[in-house]
């Protein structure tokens, strides 16, 4: 157990670097193409500062909030993982936005370091406390969950402003939903990630960005795993019961 309570830092600085490069490689090619300019649209002004933003704060946590991250990564002292947390959930904003040139592909790499970070921590957890169904049951109804997020997406359908705002809002509940379940998870609390406002918020905020751009194109990965999600919550909901 030792060792993986070493080796979890590092996934999350694999997470961190990952995803980092790519938002940066995508918003400095963003900003020298020159026939697509960063701000020529509201769409590409929202994306691309949020992104900027984004990066901007997830540096400024690292170092002030996640000094025993950063020394862990080194000495192995213990990590305050409600803080990194909040770092990681204030990274994934700017993954959550389509900019110019994003490599899903990348992206998708960095979210798997995550992913793996909250295996290992659930398996100590399990080992030190029990609740193995539980926990094991919360880990990938949360990791199915997090896919279920929608990242804001241009479309040119006739009310594209107003998908734009739906989507954007959606999104960044969804990512601020994500990252408490997460927070709650590194902090212990993992053993029930089954709260209703989460579902209730994914479910009702993916219909409408599913409904308001269908005939465009109908997001399958989201509706997969938003169906997925809530198929999850209510199985979940009836087997912990049961088990109680």
């Amino acid at each position: 157990m030792e060792i993986l309570k070493k080796i979890i830092p590092y996934f999350f600085l694999l997470y961190f670097l990952i995803l980092f490069a790519e938002r940066v490689q995508s918003l400095v090619r963003a900003f020298a193409d020159t026939e697509t300019p960063p701000f020529g649209t509201g769409f590409d002004v929202y994306v691309n500062l949020l992104a900027a933003a984004s990066l901007a704060a997830t540096l400024v946590l690292l170092f002030a909030r996640n000094a025993d991250f950063l020394h862990a990564l080194i000495g192995g002292t213990p990590v305050n993982y409600a803080a990194l947390s909040l770092t990681a959930g204030v990274l994934l904003v700017s993954g959550m936005v389509h900019t110019e040139h994003t490599i899903p592909a990348v992206q998708f790499i960095a979210y798997g370091m995550l992913i793996v970070a909250m295996i290992l921590h659930t398996v100590i957890s399990v080992r030190e406390t029990g609740d193995a169904f539980c926990r094991y049951y919360s880990l990938v109804y949360l990791t199915v969950f997090s896919m279920a997020i929608p990242v804001v997406y241009r479309s040119h359908i006739a009310a594209a402003t107003l998908f734009h705002i739906v989507e954007a809002v959606v999104s960044l509940a969804l990512v601020a939903v994500f990252t408490w379940l997460l927070m709650r998870m590194f902090s212990g609390r993992g053993a029930d990630l089954l709260f209703y406002t989460p579902i209730v918020l994914a479910a009702v905020g993916d219909v409408a960005v599913l409904l308001l751009r269908w005939r465009e194109e109908v997001n399958t990965f989201v509706l997969i795993f938003a169906v997925g999600a809530v198929f999850l919550f209510a199985l979940g909901k009836i087997l912990f019961r049961a088990l109680r």
